[in-house]
């Protein structure tokens, strides 16, 4: 009961904050919007004004996150299938994204069911889809989602910090710019991590790696030149009664 006070507490706080951010964020584009309706066409048309479009709008996708990570819920975990939970998100990212981004699956049917929020484990999906869309050159190139199951052996389970045993996998895959050792160390604190095209990163796959751990799973990234990025999440399947 008590974590769940603090829980409760810690995202009423960071939504108040994300409210008044996206009032000051209000003040100043509508301020820059009266300049430009109100200036001749040189000034109107001036890097700097457009520079401060551009940055309210980073802004504002910041605000988004906030209030996502603002409006989560205690997971209310249930036994489920990962299959429809993936289907429902490919529609849902097929809708979305451009149509210049091709997105294939590979989903084994024969999954384990888990212990899971299905609504939480969707967004993690599309979370991780359309932050791959953001590395995508010229917003063209290639998604591919994967529902497998695995065993993590002794070697595996040393390596990302799993128990050994049976679990289930979705894998992530995009063919754009890769992530430098660099970013890769610090890809999961909030607002540290922003991708070539300018897109951040942080707080979406801070958040992603929360509902994962939540579930008593785990997530790992591989990035390289030429080979894109893939991320793999891993969900323990419970023991058969």
């Amino acid at each position: 009961m008590q974590s769940e006070r603090a829980f409760l507490s810690t995202n009423l706080l960071v939504r108040g904050i994300a409210h008044d951010f996206s009032n000051v964020i209000a003040g100043i584009l509508g301020s820059a919007e009266l300049l430009r309706l109100d200036s001749p066409p040189a000034l109107a048309n001036h890097p700097s004004l457009a520079e401060i479009f551009q940055t309210g709008a980073r802004a504002n996708e910041m605000v988004r996150l906030l209030n996502y990570f603002s409006q989560r819920s205690p997971s209310q975990r249930t036994l489920v299938s990962l299959l429809p939970v993936l289907e429902g998100a490919l529609e849902i990212l097929r809708a979305n994204l451009p149509a210049a981004v091709e997105i294939s699956h590979r989903l084994d049917r024969a999954t384990p069911a888990i212990l899971a929020d299905a609504a939480q484990i969707q967004q993690v999906v599309i979370s991780l889809c359309t932050n791959a869309s953001h590395s995508l050159t010229g917003g063209k190139g290639k998604i591919e989602v994967r529902l497998e199951s695995c065993d993590v052996e002794a070697g595996l389970a040393a390596q990302v910090g799993l128990c050994r045993g049976p679990y289930v996998r979705i894998s992530i895959h995009d063919n754009g710019d890769h992530f430098t050792k660099r970013m890769l160390a610090r890809l999961f604190e909030p607002f540290a991590c922003k991708r070539p095209t300018g897109h951040n990163s942080g707080l979406e796959l801070f958040a992603a790696r929360e509902i994962v751990h939540a579930h008593e799973g785990e997530i790992t990234v591989a990035s390289a030149p030429g080979e894109g990025t893939v991320f793999q999440i891993y969900f323990p399947v419970p023991p058969q009664r």
